[in-house]
């Protein structure tokens, strides 16, 4: 079983992750770039129900492709 975390861009923190176990978003501080999401975060322990993290970029990579970003 995994803590499987939505990633959208965000407000002050470039990204930010919807965690299941604890209702919300929560800033992904260490990252800048969409890239680095998931070598990172993924397989990780979730500092909130200890599961290990599975991301979800799916959003981040649209918006990003829209928005002719290169932080891919």
């Amino acid at each position: 079983m995994t803590c499987k975390w939505i990633v959208r861009e965000g407000n002050g923190f470039p990204y930010w992750a919807y965690t299941p176990c604890e209702k919300g978003f929560n800033p992904l501080s260490r990252i800048r770039k969409v890239k680095d999401i998931k070598p990172y975060y993924d397989g990780r322990q979730c500092p909130i129900c200890k599961k290990p993290i599975e991301c979800n970029i799916e959003l981040v990579i649209e918006s990003e492709d829209k928005n002719g970003n290169n932080n891919l």
